[in-house]
């Protein structure tokens, strides 16, 4: 059976090892879910809303065996550590168990089903993804299985939001030109969402997402490559995204990271492509053809059509998990990230809008229309 051939591969590659004292194969009991993966994610959009669970058993119960659950929050730093997460305890108060005990009768192996119900989220704060971890606390017969004696029940939530339309309201970073600290930065990241109504149709079919040309720029096409490709760019590094080509009217998270020594492109989470790097540093005061903007380049133009949201830089290399753990939001005190430009909120003055730094340090993005288009936006 499933449990008996995972422990007796578990005893080979022990006795291949050259273990003297291998453990025999057992019967054993276990959370079903968490056979497959420890953790079990659900949507939860609109409480109460929930899932359920099992517990099983190797073979069929030649009596009733009785099964006490539990909660262990304790153990969700280990899994975050693990596995390359943040996930937080669900708040006191915002679930319910249907039981904290079931059974497996007699003649069977799977137990009766467990319901969790998410039952309110006015404490769940937003972008935070958070995680019920329900283990088996005890069972009247047979042993468990310790691998599968936890099933962490990850809830995603929506994060509810607006995003501003680029085309021709492009924006400035002025403040960046005027803090000698950004000029020899070892690390960067840039990542943004975007959505794109139609990408440039003529030479050099370039639609600008953010950056500084020449410096670290992020955008869709070049002469070289199709207009809705992913490049980014620093002088003649010039990785492009050939192999996962974008659409129009969908959402995208895009990021672009300078380790130091690569240069890479990050689509909605996932590594996609990159090129060694020699070590130089990323300038982010030069004003070389407008200085750092977000949707233009090249003195102002090759503009991007669409909508843009999330818009971040960091003074840092985020990692794959990072960036996959915070697409749809960041906290703003955030180690290292050192400007945020949400586009969900804007000021006009002197017939421009003006967009706050989110981080306090003061990096306003100044945009060139006074009353930007704007969408609600919803992430899951």
């Amino acid at each position: 059976m499933k449990i008996k051939n995972s422990i007796i591969f578990l005893a080979s590659a022990a006795f291949a090892a050259g273990c003297a004292n291998v453990a025999e194969p057992y019967d054993a009991i276990f959370m079903t879910d968490a056979q497959s993966t420890p953790d079990k994610t659900i949507t939860i959009d609109t409480p109460p809303d929930g899932t359920s669970f099992t517990v099983m058993s190797s073979v069929k119960a030649t009596e009733d065996i009785s099964i006490e659950l539990e909660i262990r929050e304790d153990l969700i730093d280990g899994f975050n550590a693990k596995y390359g997460k943040n996930y937080q305890m669900a708040p006191e108060g915002s679930f319910t168990l249907s039981s904290y005990s079931t059974a497996i009768l007699a003649g069977h192996n799977l137990s009766e089903a467990v319901d969790v119900t998410v039952t309110t989220m006015d404490d769940f704060a937003e972008g935070v993804t958070y995680c019920i971890p329900v283990s088996i606390k005890s069972v009247s017969a047979m042993r468990v299985l310790e691998p599968s004696r936890t099933l962490f029940i990850v809830l995603k939530t929506p994060v509810i939001s607006k995003a501003i339309y680029l085309g021709y309201n492009k924006y400035t970073v002025p403040s960046f030109q005027q803090d000698e600290n950004l000029a020899a930065i070892p690390q960067v990241t840039l990542e943004s969402r975007v959505l794109v109504d139609h990408f440039q149709s003529s030479d050099p079919y370039i639609s600008s997402i953010m950056g500084i040309e020449g410096m670290c720029g992020v955008r869709f096409g070049d002469v070289k490559i199709p207009n809705n490709c992913v490049q980014i760019c620093h002088a003649s590094y010039q990785p492009a995204a050939t192999d996962k080509l974008c659409e129009t009217g969908r959402w995208y998270h895009i990021a672009a990271v300078w380790t130091g020594s690569t240069w890479d492109i990050y689509i909605d989470g996932q590594y996609v492509t990159g090129t060694q790097t020699a070590g130089e540093t990323i300038d982010l005061t030069s004003d070389n053809s407008g200085g750092f903007q977000i949707g233009a380049s090249y003195g102002g133009g090759r503009y991007l059509y669409g909508y843009i949201a999330e818009v971040r830089v960091w003074t840092r290399a985020l990692s794959q998990s990072e960036i996959a753990n915070n697409m749809n939001y960041v906290d703003p005190s955030s180690d290292g990230l050192l400007a945020y430009w949400r586009m969900n909120r804007y000021e006009s003055r002197n017939g421009k809008n003006y967009v706050p730094d989110e981080t306090g340090h003061g990096y306003e993005a100044v945009g060139t229309s006074a009353n930007p288009t704007m969408i609600d936006t919803k992430w899951m």
